[in-house]
């Protein structure tokens, strides 16, 4: 189980440490920070988060080094210190380093009302990305190599509210959850724990 403060090493030497949890605020948020090697990202999958209008709903917080970041279809790039601000409904794409040295951002993950279901999905999914990662199991773009653990993880973690652009959200609920069960029945399961530094 993660603690406040746990730091875990993916291959290429980004790391994430975990600031604050959702157990510790009621579920109002997840706070992490990454520190990404030049030339690496986050995820770099385009998806939106669903709520109401206006929210905020994830910011990166720009805290040493260089980032481009895509919000709403516009691509930022911007030197430290800056927030990346992704309201709801805005296809996004988490930061990618395009400095020339390492880059520091606070990633928060903010429900417009206090979810212990939406933050929780979202600690248990990025420790999921941590654990597969140190396994060779993530691709370039850092998302889950295999289908199937994709499917499942991402059913079990992150669907409602987060979506992908372009695809009706009844549709995509229904692919998920078809590819989440047949993932359980050859006996994959969704969350994994990362080893700790």
């Amino acid at each position: 189980m993660t603690e406040k403060g746990d730091s875990y090493l993916f291959p290429g030497g980004m790391r994430l440490i975990f600031v604050e949890l959702p157990k510790d605020n009621g579920g109002a948020r997840l706070v992490m920070d990454w520190f990404v090697p030049t030339g690496e990202a986050l995820v770099q999958t385009r998806h939106v988060h669903s709520g109401p209008a206006g929210a905020v709903v994830e910011r990166f917080e720009l805290i040493a080094g260089s980032a481009e970041c895509e919000v709403g279809g516009r691509r930022q790039r911007a030197d430290a210190p800056h927030v990346f601000d992704v309201p709801s409904e805005a296809t996004h794409v988490h930061p990618r380093n395009v400095g020339t040295g390492e880059m520091h951002v606070r990633q928060s993950v903010l429900p417009p009302e206090p979810d212990l279901r939406v933050t929780s999905g979202g600690l248990r999914f990025f420790e999921t990305t941590a654990a597969l990662a140190q396994r060779g199991k993530l691709n370039r773009k850092g998302e889950i190599a295999d289908p199937l653990q994709s499917l499942l993880t991402l059913n079990d973690t992150l669907m409602d509210p987060t979506w992908l652009p372009g695809l009706p959200r009844p549709l995509q609920r229904a692919m998920f959850a078809a590819g989440a069960g047949l993932a359980r029945m050859l006996g994959y399961k969704a969350h994994h724990m990362p080893v700790k530094q």
